[in-house]
């Protein structure tokens, strides 16, 4: 399975957190 992904978003890293919102990858799910 996958463990991670790393996003780039090559001189605009404000945007990363808007990428990950809308991609369903935020809020991060609880790990137990």
């Amino acid at each position: 399975g996958v463990r991670g992904i790393h996003i780039m978003a090559i001189e605009w890293e404000e945007k990363v957190a808007e990428i990950a919102k809308a991609a369903g990858l935020l809020p991060r799910p609880q790990v137990s």
